[in-house]
């Protein structure tokens, strides 16, 4: 088992196995990169963006970046997983939109060309140093991705089990990213009242209403940043209240600064 870390672009891999896994160890969480997991073995639901998927072995979820997930044991069976996180730069160009346009599952487990390339990582670990390993697990991530891309017409869409209103809460949050977000204004595009609003949304998300409105237009400033645009103009285009609390979450969020982020371009 292992875990293994590049900074930037961001590359991470990790082959874990965790016996009498708990709910406390696997918190809800986003980032800004892609990810791809393995599931091994175990007994456990996996819940991405408010979907429930419970996996068979074998399965791999592939993860877009600003996707919620968590992982959620059902029994004290042992737990079995590889996961890769990596920037979206590192996803050739022309399968990005194919793979990440939303999360998606692929069962591979009777595929043996597939399961070769995680038997690959574990390879290269036990054989090269550290900086060798991850270069070269960045070709082999390659690969994987063309791989993935060519079996998608065998996946298995995540089919949505939210409440409807959350649904239609989630469009609303996504297509109005550039306004003054909040309770108050989901509360009258419905019709309902501030408080169901937020109740029903963070008992179907699990995550505050005002935290998850705060991180997507994070991601989506992170992106015009990364494209060149200066951070004074995606702190007025997000409408954040001021530049210090943009600087503030942000910093929190992604680890960097706004203008850091527009001089690496990522």
């Amino acid at each position: 088992m292992f875990e293994i870390k590049a900074k930037a672009p961001v590359f991470e891999i990790s082959h874990k196995y965790v016996e009498n896994p708990s709910a406390a160890q696997y918190a809800q969480h986003t980032h800004a990169y892609c990810e791809l997991l393995l599931f091994v073995r175990g007994d456990a639901n996996f819940n991405i963006d408010g979907i429930l998927h419970h996996p068979k072995p074998y399965d791999l979820l592939i993860i877009p970046s600003a996707t919620y997930h968590y992982f959620i044991p059902r029994s004290p069976k042992a737990y079995e997983n590889y996961v890769l996180d990596f920037s979206p730069d590192l996803v050739p160009i022309e399968h990005r939109q194919k793979l990440f346009a939303k999360p998606t599952i692929l069962n591979v487990g009777d595929d043996a060309e597939f399961r070769r390339f995680f038997e690959l990582l574990d390879l290269y670990h036990s054989t090269y140093s550290p900086e060798d390993f991850l270069l070269a697990c960045r070709s082999l991530l390659r690969e994987l991705l063309i791989f993935c891309s060519y079996r998608m017409d065998s996946s298995i869409p995540v089919e949505s089990t939210r409440n409807p209103l959350v649904e239609t809460m989630l469009g609303l949050i996504s297509e109005n990213l550039e306004k003054p977000l909040d309770a108050d204004f989901l509360a009258r595009e419905m019709m309902l009242s501030k408080s169901y609003v937020q109740n029903v949304f963070s008992q179907e998300m699990h995550i505050g209403l005002k935290k998850y409105i705060t991180q997507k237009k994070l991601f989506a400033a992170q992106a015009d940043l990364a494209g060149g645009m200066s951070a004074a103009d995606v702190c007025a285009k997000y409408e954040f209240s001021d530049y210090s609390s943009f600087f503030r979450h942000y910093k929190k969020m992604m680890g960097v600064s706004p203008r850091e982020t527009k001089r690496s371009g990522a």
